[in-house]
Order: C-alpha cells, then structure tokens, then sequence
C-alpha cells in the first residue's frame, strides 16, 4: 500500500527535525510520508503543483498565509495551536481542526490521525480479515478470583511488549474499570460510542476508534476511555466483543491486543476467550482460589457447553505466589492504587517474571509468533493448560 502524504508547515526548524526523526523510527512512518517546509511560498508552489496532499498540518500563522491565496480550499487541514488546541471548535485559531503544536509526540501523532480520520479519509483500510490482521495477537487476563492481579500483569504485559517494540492496545473490559485513576471523565462517553457503532456500522468501527482513542504515555500504549456507566459493559454479548476486537485488529495500527477482564463469567468473557490466541487464567494455592477456579470452569462448561470446552488449548493456568509463575508481592494485594499499575509497580522479581512469561507466550517484538494452534510453547513450568 503507497504511504499517505503529511504536509507539515512550522517555521521551527527544530521542532520539524525532532518530528522528522520521531516519525522515522515510528509505526506512524510505515504509513506516512512526510514533506516540511518552513517557507510558504515553497509550499504554495508544492501544492498548485497538484501534489498529493492528504493532510496538511502548518502553524496558524503560515495557514493564514496560505489561506488568503486559496490554495488550501478542499484540503484537510489542521491547525498546529499555541497551549491546549482542540477539535471540532477552532477557538483558538478559527479552523475547524487544531491540535496543540507542544505536546508528546506519540499524542501529536495520534491527534493528526485522528483529524485524519475526522475529515473521511482512508487512516483505517477497508480489507477484512488479511494475513496482517489475522496476525494480531490477543491476549486476555482473566481470573475467577478478585484481587489477585489481573489488572497489575494485563498492564505489566502491556508495557513490557511494548518497550520489546510490539505496537500494544490495552482494552479494560471490566465493570468497575478504574485503572485510569487521575485521568479525569474526558472520554467517559467514548465506549458507548464506540459500541454503538459496532452494532449499527461495524464497517465504520476502526475509523471511529482512531479518532477516539487515546495514548498513555508511560506504559506506551492506546486505550479508550472507560465507559461512565457500568451498565454499558453488562450490555456487552460475545457478539459485540468480537466486533469490537475486530475493529482494534482492522486499524492495522497493532501487533497485540491484550484485554482485561474481570471475574464473571458472562458471554462477552467467551466472545474474549474465542478471539485470543492465549488465555491467562490467574490463579493461587489458596484453597478459595481453586474453589472459584472449579466453579467458574463448571458454569461455563453447563452454560456454554462445546464453546466452552474448544477454549481448552489458548487456555493457560498462571499461578500466582509461591511456587508460581508470578510472585505474590505484597504492595500489590495491598491496593496501593490501581492509577500506578504497571507504571513500574511491584518488584524486579514480577517484572521479571513477566518478561519470562512473554518470551513464553512468543508475543514480543513483531508481535504473534505462536498462535492458537501451537500454545504449549507458551507452558513454563507453572503455566499449564486448563
């Protein structure tokens, strides 16, 4: 597939090398071209020479330039703002679509696929299921047990695969979702939106999903907000959810999904379960723990039946504590807060543990390397099959 055109005018001519380099030796660059120009007249000439142009980013002051010559009427334009920019109003510059000029790079990019997306274009492919998309790995934690970690590895795992090099989206598809602790209600509308879209125009998932989405800088990943009302993730089938991976998987913005879901064991949890290629079934010594396992195994085995029983090989029991897979670390069961999750939280032991666990799984890096269908290369000594 050709690389789309990014147009970037700015005068700073640091800020458009930094930006240069940044998009070189990033995912974006595989998708993009970059052309700069911090002369207007240059870009003027560029554009009536009837190149392609499918985004234009420049600073206000050169679209004003630019402007008043009508070279920029019918190009997707975005505005590059002093302070905090914003979509869909132009309160600080007067276009439609402005985003903030200062501000992490990974944000700026994902903010310029987004007006990308705003203005109809072609971000997300329309291809179904290719061999790229097909390839993604979907990872999914999950215990019958609360408290017991699956949050702290489904975000360990999130940022150890992503420092690997692996391009990671992390999906929460727990009811009481507050890993996103300090982060404010921005977006709390987004998952609604999101699944709605789903259900009514799946065809047009993946395009909402770029423009909603967000980055977390720290642990290197995209996400969407939680939803602001938890009757949206009991509503969720198997259905939805296997819409709503697909949509993820059809942007072709990633390597891995890895899902995190809470303790029920409800439809949508098979829906998760059918579309990984691994299971992480958190679980401990503790005689409650086992109980839980059993019973969780039994409902789903009498409720779902063969679907249930088909799991059984991208199923793999982690133990958690002494003797297991992953160590018990104290500061964690204590729920110091599941806003520093994964940030670096718990010990080098767990962190190496993990990163054992990964390398195990065969998921870092370029992404997939053992599917479904080959998941004993993923069994360690206490990570066996269900």
């Amino acid at each position: 597939m050709s690389k789309r055109s990014l147009i970037l005018a700015a005068v700073d001519t640091d800020y458009t090398e930094r930006l240069a380099d940044y998009i070189r030796h990033s995912p974006f660059g595989e998708s993009w071209q970059l052309t700069v120009f911090t002369n207007p007249d240059a870009l003027l000439r560029f554009i009536r020479g009837g190149y392609a142009v499918d985004l234009l980013a420049a600073d206000a002051e050169l679209l004003g330039e630019l402007s008043s010559s009508g070279c920029t009427e019918g190009l997707p334009v975005v505005a590059l703002a002093e302070g905090g920019g914003g979509g869909g109003g132009g309160k600080r510059t007067g276009y439609a679509h402005e985003i903030a000029r200062i501000q992490p790079l990974p944000q700026l990019l994902q903010a310029l696929t987004a007006a990308f997306a705003a203005y109809g274009g072609t971000a997300v492919q329309n291809r179904g299921i290719t061999s790229e998309v097909a390839g993604v790995a979907v990872v999914s934690v999950y215990s019958a047990s609360g408290g017991i970690g699956k949050t702290t590895l489904a975000l360990q795992l999130c940022q150890q695969v992503a420092i690997s090099g692996a391009r990671v989206f992390y999906l929460n598809l727990e009811q009481w979702n507050s890993w996103v602790i300090g982060e404010g209600k921005e977006g709390s509308e987004d998952m609604a939106q999101l699944l709605y879209l789903v259900q009514t125009e799946p065809e047009r998932a993946a395009t909402l999903l770029v423009s909603l989405r967000k980055r977390h800088v720290a642990l290197g990943v995209d996400y969407i907000a939680p939803c602001g009302n938890a009757d949206e993730r009991l509503s969720l089938t198997d259905v939805h959810v296997t819409k709503l991976i697909e949509a993820i998987k059809a942007t072709g913005d990633y390597d891995v999904v890895i899902a995190d879901l809470d303790s029920r064991m409800d439809s949508m949890h098979i829906g998760v379960f059918e579309a990984s290629q691994h299971v992480l079934w958190l679980a401990s010594r503790q005689p409650v723990s086992i109980r839980k396992m059993e019973l969780a195994k039994a409902y789903g085995e009498q409720k779902y039946g063969e679907a249930f029983r088909q799991l059984k090989n991208s199923v793999q029991i982690v133990q958690v504590g002494s003797g297991g897979e992953l160590p018990y670390v104290p500061e964690l069961a204590d729920g110091c807060g599941d806003g520093w999750l994964g940030l670096g939280a718990g010990t080098s032991a767990y962190r190496g543990a993990v990163e054992a666990l990964i390398g195990r799984l065969g998921i870092s890096g370029g992404g997939e390397r053992s599917g479904r269908g080959n998941s004993s290369t993923a069994q360690g000594t206490n990570t066996r099959p269900a």
